[in-house]
């Protein structure tokens, strides 16, 4: 189980199609003169709803900060980069890693005599973690290793847009899935993208929860969910027998 999730968690930071056709010559900053939150209308905010899936939400007043393209090494440039950058990364990570909680209820890999014919039976996460074998874990954290280290490379480019990381449709990059959107579609599947993530991110936290205490998988407890327990059977009956 945990082999799955991680190695899922890990190919998250690969997105088909990151790069969408560019509807301004000019980059949008994503911050601007304060005005009141259409999510909270209560409240402001400096969100100028020039990125895709901003709705002005932002009540503890992070965007105010704008600490730009600080990551790598530069004078921050006043725009919402970096906060992109990392919703991006971290919903899409918690998308695979929503899939990779369940899908060894499903299928997981046999386990042999090396590595113990029960490694990777466990279909609880937190008990799926102690029995990882050690190697296993060195494939995993090169992995993981490997995928972070090509991202940050990329950070290091000044025309870095928040998420892309080559692949998807466009002049020079792979697109083995022959993605070709218009405009217009291509900022419906980003703002697809990020509602998906949103909803992972929040998702992945009630699995954990789900999961906890417990020895048995999420689904298992869902089928049990819709089951009758033995004594509920005995409820309403208060007489002793032979009455």
């Amino acid at each position: 189980m945990a082999k799955v999730l991680f190695l899922a968690s890990c190919v998250a930071a690969f997105n088909f199609g990151s790069k969408a056709p560019s509807k301004s010559s000019s980059a949008p900053t994503g911050v601007g003169a304060e005005r009141p939150s259409a999510a909270l209308p209560w409240t402001t905010t400096v969100l100028d709803g020039s990125y895709v899936g901003d709705k002005g939400f932002d009540p503890l007043g992070f965007s105010k900060y704008a600490p730009g393209a600080w990551w790598f090494g530069e004078e921050g440039d006043g725009s919402l980069k970096i906060f992109r950058e990392a919703e991006l990364i971290h919903g899409r990570i918690a998308q695979l890693a929503c899939l990779g909680w369940i899908f060894p209820e499903l299928y997981h890999f046999p386990g042999n005599a090396q590595t113990g014919v029960d490694a990777y039976a466990a279909v609880n996460p937190y008990e799926a973690v102690d029995r990882i074998p050690s190697l296993a874990w060195i494939q995993i954290l090169a992995f993981m290793a490997s995928l972070e280290i090509f991202r940050l490379n990329r950070l290091k480019n000044p025309d870095y847009i928040p998420g892309d990381l080559g692949l998807g449709q466009g002049e020079g990059r792979w697109n083995p899935f022959g993605f070709e959107y218009t405009e217009e579609e291509y900022y419906e599947k980003q703002l697809q993208e990020l509602e998906h993530c949103r909803l992972a991110m929040l998702g992945i936290v009630g699995l954990a929860a789900k999961s906890s205490g417990t020895d048995i998988g999420v689904l298992a407890q869902l089928g049990e969910s819709f089951s009758k327990p033995e004594y509920a059977s005995t409820v309403g009956f208060y007489f002793p027998e032979g009455i």
